[in-house]
């Protein structure tokens, strides 16, 4: 855990317990301060950054955001298809029945109003049902994001296993999500690789490694070398803050300047 981030919760807290009349902002946890999404471990709401009980819908899902809407969107473009599938069916079976008692003008003219409708209703019930899913996945993409903004923030570095946990998805997943944060956006995301290879995802301004920072604790060591991972796994067991079953995040401190 990093050495800065208790005292920060202990002051976050207290400046989210109330908001002038005593009562909790919406969409902040209690507990951290953050505005972060909550995920739903069975029925249970929790916070995406600290792991502490939240109050069912106080705040957007990374389980169910954007679901509404691609579930909506893929059912406008069945009803899409269904209406130029039997559409056009209906209107050919207009034209054969009228071609067969008179003119193809007449069939043409009674069929045509049908096929037009149809294909109209169709586009339109199509065109929808895309736009519809494509808002469902920006808006689960949204939350996402801010999700792991929240907890690399809480954390102040996580790793792509931490991401996944909290997202219930692949590590896979949660890298690329991450990876390109970091890319789109280097001033709230930046990256670190440690001695050992491991990929941290940190907020920007924050730095990995000591250098007697005004948030450096004793346990950091001196000239940024990375704090040994079995060492720092001890010190999490007995992190009260640890609700995520975290990995052995880094030592971190504030950026100068």
């Amino acid at each position: 855990m990093p050495a800065w981030s208790f005292s920060q919760r202990q002051g976050g807290r207290a400046a989210a317990e109330t908001n002038g009349a005593g009562a909790v902002t919406e969409g902040v946890c209690p507990r951290c301060a953050r505005d972060a999404p909550i995920a739903y471990r069975g029925v249970v709401p929790s916070c995406t950054a600290c792991g502490a009980v939240r109050s069912p819908l106080s705040g957007p899902s990374v389980n169910l955001a954007g679901k509404p809407a691609r579930l909506g969107g893929a059912f406008a473009m069945f009803l899409g298809v269904l209406v130029l599938v039997l559409g056009g069916a209906f209107a050919l079976s207009i034209w054969l029945l009228a071609f067969a008692l008179s003119t193809s003008g007449v069939a043409l003219g009674l069929s045509l109003p049908f096929a037009l409708a149809s294909l109209v209703f169709g586009v339109l019930l199509l065109g929808g049902g895309r736009r519809l899913r494509r808002a469902g996945r920006a808006a689960e993409a949204g939350v996402r994001e801010q999700a792991l903004l929240a907890l690399a923030s809480e954390r102040g570095a996580i790793t792509a296993t931490d991401g996944a946990r909290v997202l219930g998805t692949t590590i896979g997943d949660a890298d690329a999500v991450l990876t390109a944060l970091a890319k789109r956006e280097p001033d709230r995301l930046a990256v670190d690789v440690d001695d050992q290879g491991v990929v941290w995802f940190r907020p920007s301004g924050v730095r990995i490694g000591g250098g007697g920072g005004p948030f450096a604790g004793p346990d950091l060591r001196p000239g940024g070398v990375r704090v040994d991972a079995s060492e720092s796994r001890g010190r999490s067991e007995q992190d009260p803050y640890d609700g995520w079953g975290e990995s052995d995040a880094p030592k971190v401190v504030k950026g100068r300047g």
